[in-house]
């Protein structure tokens, strides 16, 4: 394993868990820009999938290496990831940044039962057919970020011919590991304080914390959206800790992303255009996190069929996936040797290495597919 060394105020909580799911890793105010270098491409793409369109940025240097980019949530969408990852990526790489199902600038969708796992898998593969075809690539990358680490191993469990290589970016495979580590964080968290000298007021709430904690616990996860917003947004609050965020000055407004003119304008989106894939952002994550299929899904015992050369990246202090989840997967990836296989722990850091160390993320993914990249 490598170790690699290395403002935001929220308005409230409902617009800072709208923000996280839409801009699913964050934002942070970067110092460099993403301004076209001569020779790369800015395009715009509407790829056909069963029943929808699915809206693919592809931006960078087409002689290069293809990346796809997954984001997070489900609900999630690319915009932010050109201002986040692009200017690392960018001129070294061909960056393919998609809206999935139901997301960003993609069509609407409404229909819950297109929203699984399975049909984001098959919508996954005709878009990187589709790339393929359109850039003259045999083979790309993908790099998956939060859900999107465990989009990219789902696709890569029904085809692995046609990816060079993946990154997994404070992802999730098990499910329970990743429910369970929050829940009993929390629960040990709440019991050292009701251990100190507290009000009454403070003892009351932290039980009622612990209460239902036990209560989500012994659950089937059925209808997890609301408990699970409530564990991750809610709850750390009081117990004086970010789950997201090692350093929450980070952090960033709503209102601070629609006025920053320049970012809109990177993202090609209007105010109100934003202000909708919030929305869309919250169906699509409700449709998912009230399905038990979803919210207990376990792949850790198949990653052993993983061949494709794989690095796993995660903040030190990510509570939203688990803290020892990048070295679970790591350890579960046996079909791939040593020298086909990364694990990078990045201290400091929380769920978003993209927002907290924008500048080590980017050295280690560079690094990484230039590598692979020349072995093919």
């Amino acid at each position: 394993m490598q170790k690699v060394k290395t403002k935001f105020n929220i308005d409230n909580m409902k617009l800072f868990k709208i923000l996280y799911l839409i801009c699913v890793t964050g934002l942070t105010i970067l110092t460099f820009s993403c301004s076209e270098t001569v020779g790369n491409i800015d395009h715009e793409i509407m790829v056909k999938v069963p029943e929808s369109e699915l809206y693919v940025r592809v931006r960078g240097n087409p002689e290069k290496s293809l990346i796809i980019n997954l984001h997070g949530g489900p609900g999630g969408y690319s915009g932010i990831d050109i201002k986040l990852m692009g200017p690392g990526l960018e001129d070294k790489f061909l960056v393919a940044y998609l809206d999935q199902r139901g997301c960003g600038k993609s069509w609407e969708c409404k229909d819950k039962d297109l929203l699984t796992v399975e049909q984001y898998v098959e919508d996954l593969d005709i878009v990187i057919d589709s790339l393929r075809k359109k850039y003259n690539k045999e083979k790309v990358h993908i790099m998956g970020t939060s859900w999107g680490g465990m989009y990219g191993f789902l696709y890569l469990l029904r085809d692995q011919t046609k990816v060079l290589s993946y990154a997994c970016i404070d992802g999730k495979v098990n499910s329970n590991y990743q429910n369970h580590s929050l829940i009993d964080f929390e629960t040990n968290r709440a019991n050292e304080i009701l251990r100190t000298d507290i009000t009454k007021e403070q003892k009351a709430e932290l039980e009622h914390i612990v209460k239902e904690l036990e209560r989500i616990k012994s659950s089937n996860f059925e209808q997890f959206h609301t408990d699970v917003n409530w564990m991750k947004h809610e709850v750390p609050a009081k117990l004086g800790f970010n789950a997201y965020f090692a350093d929450t000055s980070k952090i960033i407004s709503f209102k601070d992303v629609v006025q920053d003119s320049a970012l809109m304008k990177l993202m090609k989106y209007s105010e109100e255009e934003y202000r909708e894939i919030g929305e869309k952002a919250e169906f699509v994550n409700a449709a998912f996190r009230n399905t038990p299929s979803y919210n207990n899904i376990n792949i850790e015992s198949e990653l052993k069929e993983i061949k494709t050369p794989t690095i796993v990246i995660q903040g030190e202090q990510d509570y939203v996936v688990g803290t020892g989840h990048a070295a679970l997967i790591y350890n579960a990836l046996t079909n791939l040797s040593n020298e086909k296989k990364e694990l990078h722990i990045i201290p400091n850091v929380g769920h978003s290495p993209a927002i907290e160390s924008p500048q080590i993320l980017s050295d280690i993914l560079v690094d990484f597919f230039e590598k692979e990249s020349l072995k093919n």
